[in-house]
């Protein structure tokens, strides 16, 4: 992972999987949430309820994610949800 942010949201997916700490090395930015992880929508709701806690109730996930087309929300990232919640908090 190359950021802060980055490290968090894979961190958090590895809670939300229940993954082991092992597992975390085969994910990268470019990691999909759908297409790579299978992640249902529970997982989602639940990564979207641990990312608000994390970084502040303005990070709505499960909103960013209702507003996107098809597409994107199958080629949704660890790096578009890293820059998701690093534009809702002003990081660069």
């Amino acid at each position: 992972m190359t950021t802060p942010t980055q490290l968090a949201v894979v961190e958090l997916l590895r809670e939300v999987t229940g993954e082991d700490a092992e597992w975390l090395a085969g994910l990268g930015p470019a990691t999909r949430l759908d297409g790579d992880l299978f992640l249902d929508s529970l997982e989602l709701a639940a990564l979207s309820e641990r990312l608000a806690a994390r970084f502040g109730p303005g990070v709505d996930l499960a909103g960013h994610i209702a507003g996107l087309e098809l597409e994107a929300l199958l080629g949704l990232s660890v790096a578009d949800v890293s820059s998701y919640v690093d534009s809702t908090r002003g990081t660069p």
